[in-house]
């Protein structure tokens, strides 16, 4: 999301909600406790930002163009105020004067991405200016950043790895690249709730700030919540309709280690036959990444064998296909179909059918 926001962005973003303003050394005196405890409190509090799975892939720049209600605004910051006291007898002495007097303007955009359950998670993202990507040399700093919601007024943790306990990310880190952060909620600190209305103020600590302001949430205002959820390890689990306990689904999500380009979906169906003889099917099919459902997977049935590994090799059939997609952590929606010259006995037919998570993953808990 290079560029300058009121030019190419003009159509993305939403200025009315947004200003810049000069910080009075009221509202400074007024954040100062809460600077202090943000400083140290790096850890995240159980009162979650967002649900876990909502970044199972990252944190890609650009998603802001997909918020109806993006903001943006440029501001100043300042270079690395650590560089001012370097030492007149050092050799980096000339270059770090450089950057203790640098200041770059940059763009500043505030922005939503839906999650499961009619949740959403806020991002900020900082680009830098055109040519200065990357650069090592002369680079800005991470301004202040803090949130007022009703009374609520506190500086807040941002990271740049999404379900972190801990950040790297604090008041006048360098900001080498265009980089993209999360909104998080602190420990020991009374959690946000970004899902409402609030206000956001980003301070380049030199009195100049830009202010954000921020509605409350509604799914219907953002065409992927309509979605179903992207598959993810987070959709690894067993599934099964609570009329007819016994029958089963058990779902599994592989990387497959090309560059983040595809996943693998397993699907393993444990029903049973006419006669009520236990029966397996098995889907297995590849997916590129950020896929909402797959579609026609292939299905086999296997036969043959025996108990515990006392038996013959198996034998694999083509049985016909199934169709998945997961609305949210808890529903699976899924579709089968029989092909023909299926073996007599084999369980044949077509149908829809819709089917509840029985429990998660230990360590990686669907919301």
């Amino acid at each position: 999301m290079t560029g300058n926001p009121t030019r190419s962005r003009d159509r993305h973003v939403n200025r009315p909600r947004s200003r810049r303003f000069r910080v009075g050394p009221w509202l400074l005196a007024a954040l100062l406790v809460p600077a202090i405890a943000w400083t140290d409190a790096r850890a995240d509090t159980p009162a979650r930002a967002y649900p876990p799975s909502c970044f199972a892939d990252g944190l890609p720049l650009g998603q802001g163009a997909q918020d109806p209600h993006l903001q943006g605004l440029s501001i100043s910051l300042h270079g690395d105020f650590n560089a001012c006291f370097v030492s007149t007898a050092s050799p980096t002495y000339a270059v770090a004067q450089q950057e203790c007097h640098y200041s770059e303007a940059v763009n500043v955009f505030v922005f939503r991405v839906p999650c499961s359950a009619g949740t959403s998670a806020t991002l900020l993202e900082i680009d830098r200016a055109a040519g200065m990507q990357g650069h090592t040399d002369l680079y800005p700093t991470f301004p202040g950043v803090w949130v007022l919601q009703g009374a609520h007024i506190a500086y807040i943790r941002l990271s740049q790895d999404a379900n972190t306990t801990t950040t790297q990310t604090f008041v006048n880190s360098p900001v080498y690249r265009n980089s993209i952060y999360t909104l998080e909620n602190s420990a020991g600190q009374s959690a946000f709730d970004y899902n409402q209305s609030f206000t956001l103020t980003v301070d380049n600590n030199t009195g100049l700030a830009l202010q954000f302001a921020l509605d409350a949430y509604h799914p219907a205002d953002y065409p992927a919540a309509a979605l179903g959820m992207p598959l993810t390890g987070y959709l690894t689990g067993s599934w099964y309709d609570p009329a007819h306990s016994g029958e089963g689904i058990l779902t599994q999500i592989f990387d497959n280690g090309d560059g983040a380009i595809t996943r693998t979906f397993v699907a393993t169906w444990y029903t049973f036959d006419a006669t009520g003889v236990p029966f397996w099917l098995v889907a297995q099919g590849t997916f590129p990444i950020g896929a909402t459902h797959v579609d026609n997977v292939a299905v086999q049935s296997v036969s043959g064998g025996g108990f515990a590994g006392a038996f013959n090799a198996v034998t694999r059939s083509a049985w016909g296909t199934m169709s998945f997609a997961f609305s949210d952590c808890s529903h699976v929606h899924f579709s089968y179909a029989s092909g023909n010259g299926n073996a007599a006995g084999v369980p044949a037919g077509s149908g829809t059918r819709d089917w509840v998570r029985i429990g998660n993953i230990d360590a990686l808990n669907c919301q």
